[in-house]
């Protein structure tokens, strides 16, 4: 026995060593109560969990593996967690671009969109400046502010030019704002960077789809096995798209200026559809 031990490694010994703990603690005599066996099992099997696991915490002590893990657990949607993880990382090795990026993707992730644009915004000039843009324009668009989030998207994709999630997320903003000439560029460099993107199709197929093409929009469809249902999804967001397109059309009609200061139109404007603001402030934004 002594011999597989030595095989198993410490883990499994301490393993082995408990078992009849919690034997006994099953098959205790009739005095005993059945809240007390349960309880002696319980912690039984805590303990076990603890040395189980005492191999893995030995990783926190690295920080290039405990900063592995904090991702890890933030791709498992682990958001909450992460944020105390990150707190913990933070007070023993400090602060970096890598951790304050992480940061900021969970509490945008968790609903603390101000934390987060803050953190974000403190990335400037770093290494993670890229993908810190990316979030910003997250939020903006979470936010229903598509001219914004394609500011950001713009300076994401300036840092980061071959990322096809940016020209991707870039092209998605500026057909919500009835740019559709604007959007041709990166959506087509996102469907020829990631092809085999589900979502990346998706919005090559919307942009298709709301330019004239649903043929082309269809076969693009059909070529990546999209499911009926996201088919469906796609023609119904053309066609959002095509109407904000004509309205974005309409705003820079020549006379749309004059038409604007004539009396009456302060009112009409500000009753009108939010996209016609959105795409005002998408036209100011360098």
């Amino acid at each position: 026995m002594t011999g597989r031990d030595d095989r198993t490694g410490a883990r499994r010994r301490w393993a082995w060593a408990l078992l009849p703990a919690l034997a006994a603690a099953a098959l205790s005599g009739c005095g005993a109560s059945l809240a007390s066996r349960m309880s002696e099992q319980a912690d039984a099997q805590v303990e076990l969990s603890r040395l189980r696991d005492k191999q893995d915490r030995a990783g926190y002590d690295d920080k290039t593996v405990y900063l592995g893990l904090i991702g890890k657990m933030q791709e498992e949607g682990l958001y909450f967690a992460s944020l105390a993880h990150i707190d913990v990382y933070e007070k023993r090795f400090g602060a970096n671009p890598e951790l304050t990026l992480m940061r900021a993707d969970a509490l945008r992730e968790t609903s603390q969109d101000a934390q987060a644009v803050q953190a974000y915004r403190s990335l400037a000039g770093t290494t993670a400046q890229a993908r810190a843009y990316h979030g910003l324009g997250l939020i903006a668009g979470r936010q229903n502010n598509f001219a914004g989030a394609a500011a950001e998207f713009r300076r994401a994709a300036q840092a980061d030019p071959t990322n096809p999630q940016v020209a991707n997320d870039l092209g998605y903003a500026l057909m919500r704002t009835g740019a559709l000439a604007e959007a041709r560029v990166p959506v087509m460099q996102a469907l020829q960077l990631d092809g085999k993107n589900p979502r990346v199709v998706s919005n090559a197929a919307v942009w298709l789809a709301a330019d004239g093409k649903p043929d082309q929009a269809a076969s693009l469809m059909q070529r990546a096995a999209l499911p009926e249902a996201t088919r469906k999804a796609v023609m119904q967001e053309a066609e959002r798209v095509r109407r904000a397109s004509a309205q974005h059309a309409r705003a820079a009609a020549p006379g749309a200026t004059l038409a604007a200061a004539a009396p009456g139109a302060a009112t009409a404007a500000v009753a009108g559809p939010s996209h016609l603001r959105l795409t005002d402030i998408g036209q100011a934004t360098p």
